[in-house]
């Protein structure tokens, strides 16, 4: 009995010494911590939580997270950071109507990331991070690039189009009468919009603005 209870004991030990993280435990050079969160035959992309920030919109929101993102190269078996976010970047820049070039390193944090090149391609990513539990930040960013290109939408990515593989990516916006609509837009995976469609409400769409409604009390 003693001998089955040092066994088992031995066991336990290997696993909180060795780890047993199923996502990253094969790929040399990732953080043991990170999470999976992507994956194509050639690349795999790792996220890790490296730090919070306490301070938030209402005390009881939960702290915002400090994220490296990490890709692992199958083939040449490396691993490369691509990228860690900044706690304290501003958020008003982002209400912009064009896709522009930014520092990797101004990204906010991250929520969900999306491999958008094909595995024969540099690998390209669309990273998404909201910090306000509304506006959802859509970047591209490329292995090696210091740079990211931020797209000027605020609701995130709903999927690639079947011909041409663009984004589709979606906005809202505020009616003149008040309330929200939301706007479908598609980007190449270099940020340029390709269309755009505003999903309107006829009847909201055509309804006098606050203001003209103001004059009519008047």
């Amino acid at each position: 009995m003693k001998t089955a209870t040092r066994i088992i004991s031995a066991v336990l030990l290997s696993i909180v010494l060795f780890g047993c993280n199923g996502d990253n435990d094969s790929y040399e050079g990732i953080p043991i911590t990170a999470k999976l969160v992507a994956e194509d035959s050639h690349y795999a992309v790792f996220t890790n939580v490296e730090g919070y920030e306490n301070t938030r919109y209402a005390p009881h929101d939960p702290p915002l997270e400090q994220v490296s993102l990490w890709a692992f190269d199958k083939r040449e078996h490396k691993a490369q950071r691509m990228m860690l976010s900044h706690l304290n970047t501003q958020g008003d820049r982002y209400n912009t109507t064009e896709s522009f070039r930014m520092p990797a390193d101004s990204i906010e944090t991250i929520h969900k990331v999306v491999i958008i090149s094909y595995p024969d391609e540099p690998l390209t990513v669309l990273v998404e991070a909201c910090t306000d539990y509304r506006n959802r930040h859509s970047y591209i960013l490329t292995l090696g690039d210091d740079e990211a290109i931020c797209l000027p939408t605020n609701r995130g990515f709903i999927g690639f189009s079947e011909e041409d593989y663009f984004l589709i990516m979606q906005s809202y916006q505020y009616y003149d009468c008040g309330g929200r609509y939301n706007r479908i837009e598609a980007f190449d995976c270099e940020g340029k919009r390709i269309c755009s469609m505003d999903a309107k409400m006829e009847e909201f769409a055509n309804y006098p603005s606050i203001e003209e409604l103001s004059e009519m009390d008047d």
